[in-house]
């Protein structure tokens, strides 16, 4: 009965943890932005060559098509840096940091992460917000959409 109980314990905690960085959900107000911005922040100074990470638990997803949102296009800086965690906060969780090397900017995004067996639809969400780009985590391949 215990490890009957033990197990579905582990499962829904799986669920949960899966839904909290792969499901959309949003994070709760709770979490204190600017602290989480400081983080992300320290992250990509660490990762200067582009990352994605999902804020609820720090860590940076194996795989997914990463692609930005439009309302945070722009961010190049620190300060910019809230909003782009303050707009993940409310939608998918992600925020991603990468060097675009045409205009040698560093960019800051929101980011929502997409099965990698769907480009499609990762393609025509890039193009409706406007993205430069799309990010195929697992191959590390780049995919110009302009």
């Amino acid at each position: 009965m215990k490890s009957r109980c033990r197990f579905w314990t582990l499962a829904v905690l799986a669920v949960v943890m899966f839904a909290a960085c792969y499901g959309g959900s949003r994070l709760g107000s709770a979490v204190d932005e600017p602290s989480v911005a400081e983080r992300v922040w320290a992250y990509g100074m660490r990762h200067p060559e582009g990352f994605t990470l999902c804020l609820r638990t720090m860590e940076c997803p194996t795989e997914g098509i990463a692609v930005a949102y439009a309302a945070t296009q722009g961010c190049h800086s620190r300060e910019g840096l809230d909003s782009v965690v303050a707009h993940a906060m409310g939608h998918a969780g992600f925020v991603s940091g990468w060097l675009d090397t045409a205009d040698s900017l560093y960019y800051f995004d929101s980011t929502r992460l997409f099965p990698e067996d769907s480009i499609a639809a990762a393609i025509r969400f890039g193009k409706e917000n406007g993205q430069i780009a799309i990010f195929v985590i697992s191959t590390g391949e780049e995919i110009r959409l302009r």
